[in-house]
């Protein structure tokens, strides 16, 4: 999901590329739990609600419908903007 160079895993263990972690979390303070999206295991990502994952989903998966030469349904822009 990035075009970065992948990274050496260790000696003798070979290139892998980086990777996206997907995590569910909810502290003792917060209402609900919200989504981790990040890089590999560092700390840069960010955290989703429930709605902005599945807006997120329904984006990429129109996306993947674009580039598989399929018809797509309306992608979601943010601020309620819609794409044909």
């Amino acid at each position: 999901m990035t075009l970065e160079d992948a990274q050496e895993m260790g000696p003798g263990l070979g290139w892998q590329p980086e990777h996206t972690v997907v995590s569910l979390d909810q502290g003792d303070r917060e209402e609900a739990p919200r989504i981790w999206c990040g890089k590999g295991v560092t700390n840069q990502g960010w955290h989703m609600t429930e709605d902005e994952a599945r807006r997120l989903a329904v984006t990429l998966t129109a996306a993947a419908d674009l580039a598989a030469g399929e018809p797509a349904d309306q992608l979601q822009l943010p601020f309620s903007t819609v794409a044909a």
